[in-house]
Formats: structure tokens, C-alpha cells, sequence
């Protein structure tokens, strides 16, 4: 259906930016609010949710090469099995995308266009990734690469803050225990299954032997860009962390250096646009593959816009307002994203292995 060529790089950095793009701002106050001055070791915890999803994915790609999560599931649990769990993850990529969407509009109107109305600043972004997606693989990365360096500079701008940050704020160590960690974790853990994204990705790679060190390094990149800000964020708002929406943008504009590095909170809004273009548009990309691989379509183009207008209507339709979706991320939005990303693609895993095993022995 795309029949675009790209490489492990290229698919790794795409991947980076899909998971820190909405991470790096919501997941310092989720874990504050449980790990309190303990949440900044939440992404490093996490990191083996991370690698159990990057394994499975490139395992499974490697079981059965050039086809994607939909096209192998019919292989490994049955045809109707199959096209039935290719339904459930296409309506659950276009409510993803919603999600994002919506997130994405209400940090903009809420901090700093406020009297945008929300519906074109939705409208606008499902139609510049719309296009980024019928452009095909090759489209999509290579503004990875372009968009990336933007994505990750305002980050640097951080240690402005280095004379301000109160480094006892990490202390006492540890002393609630470690099930607050845990509690903390769930939400990076999250983010984290959003790995499984790459098996949509992996058919067009050329260079298959560098797949593994890629992915993991670009996993290694996410859990020290997510500890480097939650630690920012601790040092410098300290146990106010879980009170804060928006941890970082609250660090943003503490920022204030010799008269002139001022008023940066532009940057982040740079970054945020940036980031959130990239994770839609590749979430916007398994949908749409999704549903034609179910349906066994042969282009996918004219597909696009129409899941476009659905991802619009679950923008609106399925969060009714900024506080639905905050109760959401920080509570079922866990589960639900590691239900779908890690629990059911384990499971393909162990029956496809089984499958393999019976064949063995039968032969």
C-alpha cells in the first residue's frame, strides 16, 4: 500500500518525537502527584515497559517480515479474529488521535491563543497531518528530520535555570517507598507502549539489521529526555510539582537571564506544535493503515480524509471538556493505552510463538 523506503534512524527519531511530543508535558504532574518528590525516577522505571513493547514489535516484524500489526494478527489468531482486532485498533488509533488532538488544542487556547476557537486549531492540524500521511513513509519521516532539531532545542533552554534549581529538593530519598514509584510509573509506562507504533513502520525499513540498536537507543533518548525534565521540574518547583498542570511551562517562565532570555514560554509553544504534528500525523498513519489492511485495500489515499473528519469528531465528541481529559490521562488513559500497546500485542507474541512451536513438532 506504500511502498516508500526509509531507515532505522530515520524510524527511531520518528518514535522519539511520537513519545516525548505530549510526554514531557504531562507526565511530571501525573507521577508528582503519586511518587511526590520521587517521581523524577518514573521514566527510568518505565523503561522496561518500553523495551518489552520495542522487543515484541521488531520479533514479531522479524516472524513475519513486510507485513504490519493488522496483516501478522490474521496470521497468528485467524482471519475474522484477525480483521475483527484490526477494527478494535483502527477505532482505537482514530480515538488516540482525538485524544492528542484535543490535548494538543487545549494547551494552545488555554495558555496562549485564548480566543482562538479550538475547533480551527484542531481542523488545522488533522488537515496538515492528513496531508503529511497521503504523502506516504518517506513524507512523514523526512519531516521527522526536519522538525526534530525544533522539537529538542527549547529543552536546552532549561539550564537557564541552573542557578535557580534547589537540588535538596530530591530529598529524603525514597521515603515513601517504592509502591509510590510504581503508582508514578504507570503513566510514563504508558507513553512508553506507544512504541508499538514502529510495527507500522518497520515494513518500509531498508536497513533491517540496524532496527535493534536504533530502537532502543531512540528508547535510551526518551527515559533521559523525560528523567532530565522531571528533574528540572523538581528542582525548581519542587513537592508544588503535583499542583502544577503544566510543570514545565510553569519552569519556562521562571526562565529570566541578564534582561534578555525572557518570556521563552514561546519556545515550548514552538516544541508543542512541532512535537504534536509528528505523534498525530504517525497515529494518524496506523489508523488509516489499519483500516485498509483490515479490508484488504490496495491504496490507502482515499481513505485519509474521511478517518480525518472521524478524528475530528472524537476530538470533541469523546472529551467534553479540559477536565475530562485531564481525569482521563491521569487515570484510565494508562490503562487503556497499555491495554492496547503492550498487553495484547504480548499476547500475539506468546500465541505466535505457540504456533510456531506446533508447526515444529507436527512437521
Amino acid at each position: 500500500m506504500d511502498t516508500g523506503k526509509i531507515t532505522s534512524f530515520q524510524v527511531s527519531l520518528l518514535m522519539y518525537s511520537v513519545i516525548l511530543a505530549t510526554g514531557f508535558i504531562t507526565i511530571p504532574a501525573i507521577s508528582a502527584h503519586y511518587a511526590m518528590n520521587d517521581f523524577w525516577l518514573a521514566p527510568v522505571l518505565a523503561i522496561l515497559a518500553g523495551g518489552s513493547v520495542l522487543a515484541i514489535s521488531i520479533k514479531l516484524h522479524q516472524l513475519y517480515p513486510n507485513k504490519n500489526l493488522i496483516q501478522y494478527s490474521e496470521r497468528i489468531i485467524g482471519k475474522v479474529p484477525g480483521k475483527i482486532l484490526g477494527i478494535i485498533y483502527f477505532q482505537f488509533f482514530v480515538f488516540t488521535c482525538g485524544i492528542v488532538s484535543r490535548e494538543y488544542a487545549e494547551f494552545v487556547t488555554g495558555n496562549f491563543l485564548f480566543k482562538t476557537p479550538m475547533f480551527c486549531l484542531v481542523i488545522l492540524m488533522v488537515l496538515l497531518a492528513a496531508f503529511a500521511v497521503r504523502g506516504g513513509v518517506e513524507l512523514i519521516v523526512r519531516s521527522t528530520l526536519l522538525l526534530t532539531p525544533l522539537f529538542i532545542l527549547p529543552l536546552f533552554f532549561l539550564l537557564l535555570l541552573l542557578p535557580d534549581f534547589d537540588v535538596s529538593n530530591i530529598l529524603p530519598f525514597m521515603s515513601h517507598g517504592f509502591i509510590p514509584v510504581i503508582k508514578g510509573s504507570l503513566a510514563p509506562v504508558s507513553w512508553y507502549s506507544e512504541f508499538l507504533i514502529i510495527a507500522y513502520f518497520l515494513p518500509s525499513v531498508i536497513d533491517q539489521n540496524k532496527t535493534v540498536k536504533y530502537s532502543f537507543l531512540s528508547l535510551l533518548a526518551v527515559t533521559a529526555s523525560l528523567t532530565y525534565v522531571c528533574l528540572v521540574a523538581l528542582f525548581v518547583l519542587g513537592p508544588d510539582t503535583a499542583n502544577k498542570i503544566y510543570p514545565v511551562l510553569t519552569a519556562f517562565r521562571y526562565i529570566s537571564r541578564a534582561d534578555f532570555f525572557e518570556n521563552l514560554e514561546a519556545l515550548l509553544l514552538a516544541m508543542w506544535v512541532v512535537g504534536n504534528f509528528i505523534k498525530i500525523t504517525a497515529v494518524y498513519y496506523a489508523a488509516v493503515l489499519s483500516f485498509t489492511s483490515c479490508f484488504n485495500l490496495k491504496d490507502y489515499k482515499p481513505f485519509v480524509f474521511p478517518i480525518g473528519i472521524l478524528i475530528v469528531i472524537h476530538c470533541f465528541w469523546d472529551i467534553p471538556s479540559f477536565f475530562k481529559m485531564a481525569g482521563f490521562l491521569a487515570t484510565v488513559g494508562s490503562f487503556h493505552l497499555s491495554t492496547f500497546m503492550l498487553v495484547v500485542p504480548f499476547l500475539l507474541f506468546i500465541i505466535a510463538l505457540c504456533r510456531k512451536q506446533w508447526s515444529k513438532l507436527v512437521s
